[in-house]
């Protein structure tokens, strides 16, 4: 055997040698097939490949990912990233995960694997699909390179398939169990740095990746409906909207005796991504209104439903705009935009419909 090997010397904190040699083999236009064993995955790592990812699967190519989850730094969002590219490219995706089964035990992979019709690229060693590992941190890896069909290219299939076996395809009800479990970790930290008082290192040759939900919406290749399917399905994404506008019609639903009532049909892309409500949950919400505070209950029935009671809309003038802000948790500033601003507003921020002739809607 002639090992055909080289040193991936990410030494330097901030050099990215690591991203920039995983994206350069992902543009590699003979590649055929991506294969990832990684212990940590996060959105603000992963957002920074998605695009080349995406690319070659634009091109026929298929990725398979096993990550390890429920560990405090495997988020939500990056699990949710592949359950969204198996909805892109159907034919084209596994998307697993590997729950540590022990206390003191964990799944600890850094694989990377490309494939094309001769030969087959392993790059191992301590990156993560992390922004740390991908952009900031100290690391080294191996790069070798075997022909397809020795003996060593059989060892890699044999080891995927292994992986694979105890691997469990995901679900979004997966991930939302493991997003509720000992080891769930979020997007955004709040947790005090050991390392306070030092500065931050900044990384300039790469944007930051969007949130994810703000993916969604700017997919090209998606209809507003398919778009909404998935963002209602992605209740546990741990980076949300601060800000929710909804339009108020002219005659809300729920009134009687021909008078227009206060049941305000919730868009269903809201249910998911911006209050958090799984299907078939239901989960109080407090909202401040100037000079009153209420309490009420969302339910995200099977049907993608939900109407929630706003008695003070029928103190304004209609069609209005709600504007609600996050201000922790399940607890949101609430108030109408003025009448002078409606249309401004409108058409600033809801650029969203659910359907023909349904109420406009926007997350900021």
């Amino acid at each position: 055997m002639t090992l055909n090997a080289s040193l991936i010397d990410q030494s330097l904190p901030g050099s990215e040698v690591t991203l920039q040699r995983i994206v350069q083999l992902l543009e590699d236009p003979k590649l055929e097939c991506v294969r990832f064993a990684v212990a940590f995955a996060r959105w603000e790592g992963i957002g920074l490949i998605s695009s080349s990812l995406e690319k070659f699967l634009s091109k026929s190519g298929r990725f398979e990912s096993i990550y390890g989850a429920a560990n405090g730094i495997t988020t939500p969002d990056a699990l949710y990233y592949g359950i969204l590219l198996r909805k892109i490219f159907p034919a084209s995706i596994y998307a697993g995960f590997i729950e540590d089964e022990y206390a003191n035990v964990s799944f600890h992979p850094k694989f990377y694997e490309f494939r094309t019709a001769s030969s087959v690229r392993v790059i191992v060693g301590s990156v993560n699909l992390t922004g740390g590992g991908l952009q900031r941190n100290s690391e080294v890896s191996l790069e070798a390179e075997f022909a397809i069909g020795s003996s060593e290219d059989k060892i890699l299939n044999l080891h995927w398939s292994a992986l694979k076996k105890k691997a469990k395809s995901l679900t979004p009800d997966h991930v939302l169990r493991l997003s509720k479990s000992p080891g769930a970790a979020a997007e955004k930290s709040s947790k005090t740095s050991p390392k306070a008082g030092k500065p931050y290192l900044a990384t300039s040759t790469k944007p930051s990746p969007r949130p994810l939900f703000e993916k969604i919406l700017g997919l090209s290749s998606s209809k507003q409906s398919v778009k909404e399917k998935i963002l209602s399905e992605f209740s546990a994404i741990s980076e949300r909207p601060r800000h929710l506008y909804i339009q108020i019609l002219a005659r809300e639903t729920g009134g009687t005796k021909g008078k227009s009532g206060s049941a305000v049909q919730l868009p269903v892309a809201t249910l998911g991504t911006y209050f958090g409500v799984a299907r078939q949950e239901t989960r109080a919400i407090k909202l401040d209104f100037p000079g009153e505070t209420i309490t009420t209950n969302i339910t995200h029935f099977s049907n993608n439903t939900h109407q929630v009671r706003i008695k003070q809309i029928f103190s304004i003038k209609r069609p209005a705009v709600l504007h609600l802000e996050r201000l922790g948790g399940d607890h949101f500033k609430a108030n109408f935009i003025s009448e002078s601003s409606y249309q401004t507003t409108l058409k600033k921020r809801c650029p969203y419909q659910s359907r023909k002739n349904s109420r406009l809607y926007g997350f900021a």
